[in-house]
């Protein structure tokens, strides 16, 4: 176990002064923007969730409504999910050229979900889609709350833009890449990291809802406990992934590959088997208890959804077990 957490696998280990200065900052950003998106991210489901419930009663017309009026949700929910992609870039990409690139690319995709979203609640406003700024549903002041939210996403992607523009080459950002962009098969593996960002973007804001969603007093304590233990997992694999893995030196990567996902794999699988313990126990529990957090899956009596993220951490562990494997017999 030592071995896997010596200061001399890490490439911040070489980092002068400036250098993990502006790699803690960036890492701070990142952390903070991921909760913001794992948020976002728990309430776009819901429009979804409320359209498909009118879909199954008949109502289209509702179904659409709804939607229609949850656009700047979902939108937000995408800037979001974008400003984490934005601050992933700047530690991903051995070219500062391709790095840059990236992040200017990113930053100009915020700002236009940033103007489509504030012409829609303006045009929504005028057009009466919107009774007031401070409706009051889905949050307490909507969609009022959705303009602040693009406000500050529109002050990241301008600051960034600024920054390329006249302050890069006064204040260059120089923390080396933690890794090269994925040239071969790269739609399967931008496809794989993106739902996997899904799936931990879900698994942490389903467990810090949960904490006060989920009724602890009325029984199914195993199954809510192993419940929340598998949307922590989620999350925390791909915290494993980008703040450890990602963090390593090339050769250490190749070398604590095997030993990372071997670990990994015998952790997720005793999760796996242990929530479909649960499960099999207490059939009922789904229903009872995670409607409020996963509604769209619980409300189903085959309960796919929950199965989908029981099961996730234990494929990313397998697929780099065999990477680790593949690697060292090379």
């Amino acid at each position: 176990m030592k071995r896997l957490f010596a200061k001399d696998n890490f490439i911040s280990s070489s980092f002068n002064k400036g250098q993990r200065r502006q790699s803690i900052v960036v890492s701070l950003l990142l952390v903070i923007s991921f909760v913001l998106a794992s948020f976002a991210f728990f309430h776009a489901l819901y429009p979804f969730v409320d359209a498909m419930g009118s879909i199954v009663c008949g109502s289209f017309d509702v179904a659409i409504s709804d939607l229609l009026r949850s656009v700047p949700i979902i939108l937000v929910c995408l800037m979001a999910i974008w400003t984490v992609l934005m601050l992933q870039a700047s530690f991903r990409n051995d070219s500062d050229e391709r790095r840059l690139g990236s992040l200017k690319k990113n930053a100009i995709v915020i700002l236009v979900f940033a103007a489509i979203n504030i012409v829609y609640i303006v045009v929504g406003r005028i057009s009466g889609r919107y009774l007031s700024l401070v409706e009051g549903s889905p949050t307490p002041i909507y969609p009022l709350d959705m303009m602040l939210w693009t406000a500050l996403y529109v002050a990241i992607a301008i600051f960034v833009l600024i920054y390329l523009a006249k302050m890069k080459d006064i204040h260059p950002y120089i923390v080396p890449s933690r890794g090269p962009a994925v040239k071969k098969a790269r739609f399967a593996y931008c496809f794989f990291v993106g739902v996997w960002l899904l799936i931990a973007l879900y698994g942490l804001s389903a467990f810090l809802f949960g904490l006060f969603i989920i009724d602890f007093a009325h029984g199914h304590q195993f199954y809510s406990i192993l419940l929340l233990v598998t949307f922590f997992l989620d999350f925390f694999s791909l915290c494993i992934w980008e703040f450890y893995f990602n963090n390593l030196t090339p050769e250490k990567k190749k070398d604590l590959l095997l030993p990372l996902a071997s670990i990994g794999l015998v952790v997720s699988l005793t999760v796996m088997v242990l929530y479909f313990v649960a499960l099999g126990l207490d059939l009922d529990a789904p229903s009872n208890i995670g409607f409020g957090v996963l509604p769209i899956a619980f409300s189903a009596s085959a309960n796919i959804g929950s199965m989908i993220l029981a099961i996730a951490p234990s494929i990313v562990c397998l697929v780099a077990l065999i990477k680790g494997i593949v690697a060292r017999k090379r």
